[in-house]
């Protein structure tokens, strides 16, 4: 414990709520996170070209020219991925002197296609006038498809590192380091190290950077084929510890496995397939550690009173319902528990189990209506059976601020076990969201369908639809009125007939009767060139099986999301007739609005 707090005062320059990537840095443009490219968070319909890939990092570096890429909704383990086509397809943003360091490391998840031509997946490259060199890339090689890591310098020809591994077909993870040291220059495939080099890199002074494609030239070369999931970069040399976090968080993401320090194993068929908001806090040594994360999810976990060395702790979710809706599987006392369940593996780098000790454990329960703290139970599958109506819960959560609050020196998790939260209260502390969802989608290609949920409202007068170009300016497109009180699942739906072409922001404003009011999340939306591929379901209502007729059926292209936008694709048989035509079994479907989306249209169907 004493040689831990000690070394605390060596990570604090990732600020307070470390939501990064796996839980390395933070989302407020404050840490040394300066670059988060993520294509979960792009919204647009399958199949459409993006212009615009968002920086989700809070420094606002986004890639918004070049020719952007098409969205493939379902690349890879249910997320996205950009597709890039070998010969046209890039993004770029002008020189951004944040991005051409002297010290960084950047992580990108993606699927290169084999071929015999150079496939860049980023490009930070400069050549300057005579035999100068500058910057960096990171690129598949021809005909082998190896990788390569190349750095410039002051004079001489390019720095190669890398040229013996190949993942072509495969998703995989590449991982390139560089700190102007001895073995510096790093590169690393799956967590796996994959060559070291001592070079000394001279910085980019002034070329763009590009993804997807080389950018040493005034057009773009070294197109990159394949899908691009994921690009992360850090102005620092991160810690062992954060790339192990990091790498074990997008192979689960992209269900890819890791060459090496694969430690989190619940994101696996046989452990049910936590894989979604993957999460760690670990230590390789007194001086390489990581002990405070939350990354994209609610739950945060730190100040483990035993860490050692080699250890470390991960956790992430079966992206079940985030509202307190189950009321049989809890235990005595207990009212309701979330639907989603979390699931830890607290191993050291030997796959062993081991005990890091006591954590403090927080849910960021914003949005989730009121909360008592005192009815707010943690539940833990002490005996792993799956239930949790034979457990004890655990109560003495406390508000910390913010909406957030803290079960302190948690000894109950361990590795392997499942655990969720619940309340002893639903009255005054429901879980269910009062605004549960809020989404945006496409449809036919030229309008913008809005939905959003809600569980309970208390004096709610009305919502408000709000529509933006820039983030800065917003306009009232629609007003719509509330319940006033309710308690149960009330559905809302709207839609934009004019919405603005390329790329807009959404927004939902909930008023009280007092006048006082709060804002949802952001939404953002992009629509593209109208294709006219509507698509006609019958019957609708149904109670079982609906035939849809349309010119778009294609298997990789069918989603069906509940009105909570979750997918529950996996929960319906398709047959498929004929080209335009298939048959979409609901039967295992729960009564409600189902949205069902292909690559270019969108119907909503309602189930009995």
């Amino acid at each position: 414990m004493k040689e831990i707090l000690m070394v605390l005062s060596f990570i604090p320059f990732f600020g307070y709520v470390q939501d990064g990537p796996g839980g390395v840095g933070n989302t407020n443009g404050t840490s040394n996170l300066v670059l988060w490219l993520d294509a979960n968070r792009v919204s647009a319909n399958n199949g459409a070209t993006v212009a615009i890939w968002m920086d989700q990092s809070g420094n606002n570096f986004d890639f918004n020219n070049g020719n952007g890429a098409i969205y493939d909704l379902l690349s890879s383990n249910g997320y996205p991925a950009l597709t890039f086509n070998g010969n046209s397809d890039y993004f770029q943003r002008p020189y951004t002197p944040e991005l051409s360091t002297s010290e960084f490391t950047v992580i990108t998840a993606n699927n290169v296609t084999s071929s015999n031509t150079y496939k860049a997946v980023v490009s930070n490259r400069d050549d300057p006038a005579g035999s100068a060199t500058a910057g960096f890339i990171l690129y598949s090689l021809p005909n082998s498809n190896n990788w390569g890591f190349w750095t410039g310098r002051a004079s001489g020809s390019w720095q190669a590192t890398g040229n013996s591994l190949s993942t072509a077909g495969s998703w995989a993870s590449q991982t390139i380091v560089y700190n102007n040291g001895v073995n510096g220059k790093n590169l690393s495939i799956n967590q796996g190290l994959n060559a070291t080099n001592t070079h000394t890199l001279t910085i980019n002074p002034s070329r763009p950077y590009r993804v997807g494609a080389g950018a040493n030239e005034s057009t773009p070369n070294y197109y990159f084929q394949g899908d691009i999931g994921e690009i992360i970069q850090y102005n620092n040399v991160i810690n062992s510890s954060q790339r192990i976090i990091i790498n074990n968080y997008l192979s689960a993401k992209y269900g890819f496995n890791l060459t090496n320090d694969d430690l989190y194993n619940e994101d696996i068929v046989g452990n049910g397939n936590f894989d979604h908001d993957v999460a760690g806090i670990g230590r390789i040594n007194t001086s390489d550690l990581h002990t405070d994360s939350q990354g994209t999810g609610i739950v945060r976990i730190s100040n483990p009173s035993e860490l050692g060395d080699n250890e470390f702790l991960f956790w992430g979710h079966d992206n079940g319902l985030q509202q307190a809706t189950n009321m049989t599987d809890v235990p005595v006392g207990v009212q309701a528990r979330f639907e989603r369940i979390w699931r830890a593996s607290e191993v050291n780098l030997l796959l062993t189990p081991v005990d890091v000790g006591a954590i403090d454990i927080r849910f960021d329960l914003a949005g989730l209506g009121a909360v008592i703290a005192s009815d707010l139970r943690l539940m833990v599958d002490s005996d792993n059976d799956g239930t949790f109506n034979d457990e004890t819960a655990i109560g003495g959560a406390t508000d910390i601020g913010g909406n957030v609050y803290e079960f302190s020196g948690i000894t109950e998790i361990e590795n392997n076990l499942r655990f969720t939260l619940g309340t002893i209260n639903s009255g005054q502390t429901p879980l269910p969201i009062e605004l549960t969802n809020f989404c945006v989608n496409v449809v036919d290609d030229r309008y913008v369908g809005i939905t959003w949920q809600t569980y309970s409202e208390t004096n709610n007068d009305y919502f408000t639809i709000e529509r933006s170009m820039d983030l800065e300016d917003w306009e009232i497109i629609k007003v719509v009125q509330g319940a006033g009180n309710s308690i149960g699942i009330l559905n809302y739906e709207s839609i934009d007939e004019n919405p603005f072409s390329d790329v807009s922001y959404y927004r939902l404003r909930q008023t009280d009767f007092n006048q006082q009011f709060s804002h949802s999340e952001i939404r953002t939306i992009y629509i593209g060139k109208p294709q006219n591929n509507k698509i006609d379901g019958f019957p609708n209502p149904t109670q079982d099986e609906i035939l849809l007729h349309g010119i778009d059926q294609k298997k990789e292209q069918l989603q069906i999301f509940n009105f909570a936008c979750q997918d529950v694709t996996f929960l319906v048989p398709v047959k498929y007739i004929s080209t335009e035509e298939c048959l979409l079994d609901l039967s295992d479907l729960a009564s409600g609005i189902y949205l069902i989306r292909t690559k270019s249209s969108l119907l909503r169907v309602s189930k009995h």
